[in-house]
């Protein structure tokens, strides 16, 4: 039975040892596809420039008045820029497209 024991601990010994030495080892170097500390502040504060360049967020209108008033404005506004700019224009775009919300809005308060 001891000598089962001796020849199982020698073919044990060797498994040990590896395993102490692997955890003895150093860590590997970080991956290099993972960003550095000072690239990711980098990239957060462009993050927060483009967040703070946004524009403001406009309240929604409540009554049926306020709706009128601004399709008002905007095809004032719209009528101004078709003067120097074709309807593909991107700001006489965006103005219809806020248009077409307003007016689903408006038929939404009927």
């Amino acid at each position: 039975m001891s000598h089962t024991l001796s020849i199982l601990c020698r073919s044990c010994l060797p498994a040990a040892l590896a395993l102490a030495l692997a955890a003895c080892a150093t860590p590997a170097p970080p991956k290099a596809d993972t960003p550095s500390v000072e690239q990711r502040l980098f990239d957060l504060e462009r993050r927060m420039e483009r967040l703070e360049a946004r524009p403001a967020v406009q309240p929604a209108y409540r009554t049926r008045e306020e709706v009128q008033a601004h399709i008002k404005d905007l095809e004032t506004e719209r009528s101004r820029l078709r003067v120097d700019y074709h309807a593909e224009h991107p700001a006489i775009k965006d103005i219809d497209r806020r248009l077409e919300i307003l007016n689903v809005q408006l038929k939404m308060m009927e």
